[in-house]
């Protein structure tokens, strides 16, 4: 890090500490009306400040889940709002944008495990993310369901694609970017950015609209196993 950036850091924490420094303040005093307004515009100027300091996390490690800026905007929210609450836990030994970012972590990954839990974003213990559920895990999901299903099965099901409803669900003006093709991309081993790159289509926007038709995708092929 050269001077100057280490200088406008400097700056930038001495700044996010005053503002701290007089939110305590008014958290300390009488809870009068006139207080609780003082110590909200003081919140206010230390969230701006946060949100303008570029300097918040860009947690790049969860850049290639499916809606990842909905993702990320949520945690910050959720950080800012924590922040808020607990900001006489702040340790002033640290600088300011270490605790929020190391707050935002958590909440990141907080988020990432709720979409987890709903069967939407798969993240293995210990293993690279993987965004969005695999035909692995329809596998597993038609198993759930007391069916019994194989590989070739489902690759079968696919290809046929008896009602023609695979074809039929594709991106707007764009017949060949559909849930069929898709799949079988998938079922060639392809990875969602190489997918991304042979549909000429941005990953996030294509592994959405996977995602949100996975359950009609399972119901469907239930159906002719």
């Amino acid at each position: 890090m050269n001077s100057d950036s280490q200088q406008r850091d400097n700056a930038l924490d001495w700044q996010l500490q005053e503002l701290v420094e007089e939110i305590k303040q008014y958290s300390a005093r009488d809870d009068s009306a006139s207080i609780r307004v003082k110590r909200r515009i003081a919140l206010n100027k230390l969230v701006n400040a946060i949100k303008a300091s570029k300097r918040l996390s860009k947690q790049t490690q969860w850049s290639e889940l499916p809606n990842y800026e909905d993702y990320y905007n949520e945690a910050l929210q959720i950080t800012l709002m924590e922040i808020c609450h607990k900001i006489n836990e702040y340790n002033p030994q640290y600088p300011v944008m270490a605790w929020v970012n190391k707050i935002f972590q958590w909440r990141f990954i907080d988020v990432v495990n709720k979409e987890h839990k709903k069967g939407l974003t798969k993240v293995p213990k210990g293993e690279k993310i993987s965004p969005i559920l695999s035909l692995e895990d329809i596998n597993k999901e038609l198993h759930r369901s007391n069916q019994i299903s194989e590989e070739e099965q489902i690759k079968e099901i696919i290809n046929k694609d008896p009602e023609n409803y695979l074809i039929s669900q594709h991106l707007k003006d764009r017949s060949d970017a559909n849930l069929k093709v898709i799949l079988i991309f998938l079922l060639s081993g392809k990875k969602w950015r190489e997918i991304s790159d042979n549909l000429d289509v941005p990953l996030t926007t294509v592994s959405s609209f996977y995602q949100r038709r996975m359950h009609k995708i399972v119901s469907y092929i239930k159906k002719y196993i």
